[in-house]
């Protein structure tokens, strides 16, 4: 079970990844994400943390990320986080679309603190 410290430190790491997505800082991302990252897109496309990293670079796609109500659990060494996100991207023609959907995300605990290792994104469609 994380302590409430713990927890605020995860959210804050979230703030951080979200702003560094809309800001297109990539050292930031370096910075936040596991060297074993495993990210899933809303696609199916997988990537590890340099291919993310260029492919974010490249992109420049985010105008704002959102994140709903999150829920985490863990221990001292893992974390899980689970929880809807919106996403706003701006398309390769400048149009921006808007993508809702949940996202699953693990982090790692490491000598430099918590980082991303695990995310999956599954779109959500209106029923």
């Amino acid at each position: 079970m994380l302590d409430q410290q713990t927890e605020l430190d995860i959210l804050a790491l979230e703030r951080r990844r979200q702003q560094a997505l809309v800001a297109v800082d990539l050292e930031a991302l370096d910075a936040l994400f596991d060297d074993d990252l495993v990210h899933v897109h809303s696609t199916g496309l997988v990537h590890g943390k340099a291919e993310l990293i260029t492919h974010i670079g490249r992109k420049r796609g985010f105008v704002d990320v959102q994140r709903g109500p999150l829920q985490i659990r863990g221990d001292a060494d893992m974390a899980v986080m689970t929880g809807p996100i919106v996403n706003h991207i701006r398309t390769a023609e400048g149009a921006e679309e808007v993508m809702r959907g949940f996202v699953t995300q693990v982090l790692r605990h490491t000598a430099a603190g918590w980082k991303f290792i695990s995310f999956q994104l599954t779109v959500a469609h209106a029923s």
